[in-house]
């Protein structure tokens, strides 16, 4: 069973946050080699604070997310990121297709004693889709404050690995996505255009980052969009 994990942590201070950054790096390099059902592995820091950290983790299966953690240099690195002085998480959540369907036991004590994570219900999209063409490069989403016709109109301009919307115990709707590729076809503008409060990207290439948003800001109305061009991790998983 497929599940996506999303984690915001309070470094206690801006050189710890950097430390643990180095970390989850060296543990990236480690899951991305051994275990290619982990599809998105990306750890970065918030746009508004050095010390507020924000991770984005999608497995496959049960089984992958107990084995990512096994190999004995990962757990050497956990230890060090994640030590007594390195603060604390302010919110986990996991997003699920289907929360009526019971985890694996030690899945669940996993997810709810230790990492007590809120349990989130996905509305619309799926967690993975392989892609079927070459891609323009790899690219994270994060919106919030988004109206019910984000999704349909987000998936007719660009092909996604991954693109969930949800809504937390506010009612905001979200979404996240992981797009691999833009429509090369030409979309008609709607005359009301769909609206995106905040628009968070992740993604390495600027010249791609700036293509995403001329795309996002021609077709919906967004209020904010902060883009992100370093990071640690991977964005969707490929072979190194």
């Amino acid at each position: 069973m497929a599940f996506l994990l999303h984690v915001e942590f309070d470094a206690n201070s801006e050189a710890k946050a950097n430390g643990m950054l180095q970390c989850l790096a060296g543990m990236a390099n480690i899951v991305r080699r051994d275990h290619p059902e982990v599809y998105t592995y990306l750890f970065r820091r918030d746009n508004e604070s050095k010390t507020k950290l924000v991770f984005t983790e999608i497995y496959g299966t049960e089984q992958v997310f107990l084995d990512h953690a096994k190999d004995p240099e990962f757990t050497k690195l956990y230890q060090q990121a994640f030590d007594p002085s390195s603060g604390q998480s302010r919110k986990e959540l996991c997003l699920r297709n289907d929360l009526s369907q019971a985890l694996m036991p030690i899945t669940a004590s996993i997810l709810d004693h230790y990492l007590h994570v809120t349990y989130v219900q996905i509305q619309q999209g799926f967690l993975h889709r392989i892609p079927t063409d070459k891609g323009d490069g790899d690219l994270l989403i994060v919106c919030s404050g988004c109206d019910k016709n984000a999704y349909e109109l987000f998936n007719e301009l660009f092909t996604c690995a991954t693109c969930v919307t949800f809504e937390e115990s506010d009612e905001s709707r979200q979404l996240i996505a992981i797009i691999t590729k833009f429509s090369s076809e030409k979309k008609a503008i709607l005359d009301t255009k769909p609206t995106i409060n905040v628009v968070e990207l992740v993604c390495e290439n600027e010249e791609t980052v700036e293509k995403f948003k001329n795309i996002v800001q021609q077709y919906f109305q967004v209020q904010s969009l902060h883009a992100q061009t370093i990071y640690s991790g991977y964005i969707h998983h490929r072979p190194l």
